[in-house]
């Protein structure tokens, strides 16, 4: 049997979510990663206003890790250019894959 590739989650954390809704998102990542042929092994909760994509990118390169899933590209930033900035950092310095749960963006197609 082949295993599956591990993925991360990432989330930024608000003061206004609660933690009911966490487990709503965080069933939605891993319901996302099993239908597209991944393994869902640990979510990264961020405070603050957005990702820090220097940290991220070491610890995917540190622990090889290949594919990132978040809720959407607003849990990144909620600017346009800091999105485009963050993923290409995931896509072009640790070689990932970045998945909203609606659509995928990356160099590679994994289905």
């Amino acid at each position: 049997m082949t295993e599956k590739p591990i993925a991360w989650g990432y989330m930024r954390l608000r003061d206004d979510t609660d933690d009911q809704e966490l487990l709503l998102i965080e069933d939605r990542l891993h319901d996302y990663a099993e239908a597209h042929g991944l393994r869902l092994v640990h979510t990264h909760y961020e405070d603050g206003p957005g990702i820090s994509p220097s940290r991220l990118v070491r610890r995917l390169i540190r622990d090889d890790v290949r594919h990132v899933i978040v809720p959407s590209l607003v849990q990144i930033s909620e600017h346009p250019l800091l999105q485009l900035l963050v993923s290409e950092a995931i896509s072009l310095d640790a070689g990932a894959l970045l998945y909203e749960t609606s659509e995928s963006h990356g160099r590679a197609d994994v289905r």
